[in-house]
């Protein structure tokens, strides 16, 4: 694993309409902040969340779900005519 993942950095945060937003965790590693965001999918529906982002030290988002869309970045397989290393 890198260093990056193992920084204290990221955030969870979910969208419930639009410019309403709730951070649900702030500068925590990066696995438990997708374990976070994972189980915010589960109960997305139960609770009017739209949208689910992770975010880096740098403020990127490294993760998005979005409700009927399902996970949208990062894209679970490659674009057309994309190199694989």
């Amino acid at each position: 694993m890198s260093d990056e993942v193992e920084r204290d950095e990221y955030s969870v945060v979910t969208y419930t309409g639009e410019d309403r937003y709730r951070y649900l965790a702030r500068f925590i590693g990066g696995r438990r902040a997708i374990e976070i965001a994972k189980l915010a999918t589960d109960i997305a529906d139960m609770t009017g969340v739209v949208r689910i982002i992770v975010t880096d030290g740098g403020d990127h988002i490294v993760f998005e779900w979005k409700v009927g869309e399902g996970v949208t970045f990062p894209p679970l397989e490659p674009p057309a005519g994309a190199a694989l290393p």
